[in-house]
């Protein structure tokens, strides 16, 4: 949260004083400052890293080198109705979700899919809320006529931000709604929902070739300046990750074929092409660790290496054990990269 605005030291009537020929400031008939004078006083003022996009943007509402504060007034008033309007999109998308989860029949809103899309837009509803309040308090501690060359700034840079992130909320609503929409279509539709699944498994299957080339590459002594054990290491955990990802995988299908089993129709040919679809990917996944295994004796000192961040790697294994369904893939992706920085790991 940003700092109070005022300051008392900075004021009109000390900055007045400052030069007795021309104030920074105009008097009360023309409430305007000049902007070169906003340059100056914040080139000189210590704890102050001037922006240019600050700079630009009071520019942007200045006439003839000088900003009116009615002008600033009216920069403050267009931010606060863009963030009410915006609050105001954001309730009635948020409305229109509850109304939607609440049609759902208990059981279905069970399924771990279904917890994970909600848990998902919820944790979406509640960060754009977070960052709605945030330029609330920041609107509420800027002046709406500053008093002096240096608050003009401060107050231009916090209402360039609560644009920013206005905008920003507005964005990601307008994304967040597409996806709503989506979604409705997938909680009633069958064949929505097998599309769906056999989609993301096939992403999962791009996701193991990239393994399984890393693989290959320490099978024919490396890459080019690629480290033998760190190419292992990589592997490692991006099966480790694959297992997690099968195992889900397979909790999806089971709950898919029984939710299919509640809607009028035969799906079972499309649920057998799942889970031949899934089997093929944990059999993949299964012949790439052996490979791993085997080619980890043709690194030399491996034996050393792997002892030197075993308690890193228990670390992150059991990181993965401790998972919870539905499976937050934001999470292990940042338990992933976090692994990869603290053994200093890259992926080629």
């Amino acid at each position: 949260m940003a700092s109070s605005m005022r300051a008392p030291a900075d004021s009109l009537e000390s900055t007045k004083c400052e030069s007795a020929q021309a104030s920074p400031m105009s008097d009360n008939r023309e409430r305007a400052v000049d902007v070169s004078t906003v340059r100056e006083r914040v080139a000189t003022r210590d704890g102050i890293d001037r922006s240019e996009d600050v700079m630009a943007a009071i520019e942007e509402r200045a006439e003839e080198g000088r900003l009116a504060l009615d002008a600033f007034a009216d920069w403050h008033r267009e931010c606060r109705r863009e963030r009410r309007s915006t609050a105001t999109d954001l309730d009635a998308a948020e409305a229109r979700f509850r109304e939607l989860l609440a049609g759902l029949d208990p059981a279905d809103r069970e399924i771990d899919q279904v917890r994970a899309r909600v848990d998902e837009y919820e944790t979406q509803f509640d960060a754009m809320r977070e960052e709605l309040a945030a330029a609330a308090d920041r609107l509420a501690e800027t002046p709406r006529e500053p008093s002096s060359p240096v608050s003009v700034y401060e107050g231009a840079e916090h209402l360039s931000a609560c644009g920013r992130a206005i905008h920003e909320v507005a964005h990601g609503l307008h994304h967040v709604e597409e996806g709503i929409d989506e979604f409705e279509t997938w909680l009633h539709d069958p064949e929505t929902r097998i599309d769906a699944l056999g989609d993301e498994i096939g992403g999962f299957e791009r996701y193991l070739d990239n393994t399984e080339a890393l693989v290959a590459r320490l099978e024919a002594g490396g890459g080019d300046g690629e480290e033998p054990f760190d190419a292992w290491l990589a592997a490692h955990h991006l099966q480790r990750v694959m297992a997690v990802v099968v195992d889900e995988l397979r909790t999806d299908v089971a709950e898919l074929e029984g939710w299919l089993a509640r809607r009028a129709g035969d799906y079972e040919d499309e649920v057998a092409r799942l889970r031949d679809q899934l089997d093929s990917l944990s059999e993949r996944h299964a012949a790439c660790s052996e490979r791993l295994d085997a080619a980890s004796a043709s690194i030399d000192g491996f034996a050393e290496q792997r002892a030197a961040v075993a308690a890193s790697v228990e670390r992150f294994e059991t990181a993965l054990d401790d998972l919870e369904q539905p499976v937050d893939w934001g999470e292990v992706e940042d338990l992933l990269q976090a692994q990869f920085d603290e053994l200093d790991i890259s992926v080629r």
